[in-house]
């Protein structure tokens, strides 16, 4: 006999690798399971029937999102009739607010009890939209301690079940033999360079990583560069960058985690890579890719806290700078990375803070604590949408 059908979708690389860790969990609860959806390679590898991959569909700002419109519509209209056709009984969206808006639409009017695993940080910006998230969703599995009371008090059905990320890591064996490779002499300060997973950031994101790498250079020789990136594609569309740099920058991928853990700084793009610093409690500055047209035209009027890096915003204090506009780092920019360099006292207090941030999302079988609560939703009801509310208007 067979169990429930899950349709989950992941629209990124790093949504792909939790739904992964989710299915296995699922499996263990419920060893019957059908799971089938939107995703990536590890999604497929765990057993997940794919109907479309959808890994490189992750969109920041307002340019990149028209420019893969009809991208994100052949993935939904795919998505929608598969649905339509499979029945599923619960339905998991992971990240990807973008994206996962319009396909929540779709599966609400469908009637599907739905769960958004990782949900969208609305407690920082636009939190209109959590109006929105309310009609369209049955329950959420905050990933964030406050996340939790947040919902709640907007009315949405909503449990904390840790951060993914400090599971996964916990269970990762670091390549040692790798990681003393890094550094040429005992003494050398070791620079991470992470410009993130989604194609558009790789490159905007490192040029601006790169003028503060080469003022370190500058200011603590002897220094070791070291670009981290997700694929070997990413290799293509950094290495222009890193040749005309003038530095010496060894690139590598496929060991984020040994080059994070290592660094005695990382400049890094924002997201989850800053939590998985600070598992490993390394010092770093957050860099995001904000034009002006993004920030004048739609972000000042939609963030609503002072800090939108996790660590600060888990922290409720600047830890870590974090630098929202895109532009030529300035020279006060510089020196405060020079500091979280080479000004032991300050590193000190930074990988204290980054500690008690690490403490805060731990919470034992985040995976099988999600499983749960998609499980629970098995058999769930979903009243009829309003006729006013139909189809993408939800």
């Amino acid at each position: 006999m067979s169990g429930p059908r899950i349709f989950i979708s992941a629209g990124e690389p790093s949504g792909d690798r939790h739904a992964s860790h989710l299915i296995r969990s699922l499996r263990e609860l419920a060893p019957g399971i059908e799971t089938a959806g939107l995703g990536g390679p590890c999604m497929a590898e765990a057993g997940c029937r794919l109907v479309a991959n959808t890994v490189d569909l992750g969109i920041i700002g307002v340019g990149p999102l028209f420019g893969s419109f009809w991208r994100y519509l052949a993935a939904l209209s795919q998505a929608d009739r598969f649905v339509a056709a499979w029945k599923p009984d619960v339905a998991v969206v992971i990240d990807n607010p973008g994206f996962h808006f319009l396909v929540a639409s779709r599966l609400r009017a469908r009637r599907i009890p739905t769960l958004w695993y990782i949900p969208p940080q609305l407690w920082a910006w636009a939190s209109w939209r959590v109006r929105k998230l309310k009609r369209r969703f049955s329950h959420v599995a905050c990933v964030l301690p406050h996340e939790e009371a947040f919902f709640r008090a907007h009315g949405v059905p909503a449990t904390f079940v840790g951060h993914p990320v400090v599971e996964q890591l916990k269970s990762h064996v670091l390549d040692e033999a790798f990681i003393r490779t890094l550094r040429a002499t005992p003494g050398e300060r070791l620079v991470a360079l992470l410009p993130g997973s989604r194609r558009q950031e790789v490159a905007p994101i490192l040029a601006r990583q790169l003028v503060v790498a080469k003022a370190l250079a500058a200011r603590h020789p002897p220094c070791a560069f070291v670009l981290a990136l997700a694929s070997e594609a990413h290799r293509e569309l950094a290495a222009p960058l890193a040749a005309a740099s003038g530095l010496s920058i060894r690139t590598v991928v496929g060991k984020t985690h040994e080059v994070q853990s290592a660094a005695d700084l990382a400049l890094t793009k924002s997201g989850t890579t800053t939590l998985e610093l600070a598992f490993y409690e390394t010092p770093m500055a957050v860099f995001y890719n904000v034009s002006w047209a993004d920030w004048n035209l739609v972000g000042r009027w939609l963030v609503t806290t002072p800090y939108l890096s996790l660590p600060n915003a888990l922290a409720g204090r600047r830890i870590v700078p974090e630098y929202m506009r895109a532009g030529v780092p300035d020279a006060a920019m510089i020196e405060e990375c020079s500091g979280l360099l080479v000004d032991e006292r300050r590193r000190a207090e930074v990988k204290a803070a980054l500690a008690d941030i690490h403490r805060q999302i731990d919470l034992v079988g985040t995976s099988v604590n999600a499983a749960r609560e998609v499980l629970a939703l098995v058999g769930a009801s979903v009243p009829e949408p309003s006729l006013f509310r139909s189809g993408f208007a939800m």
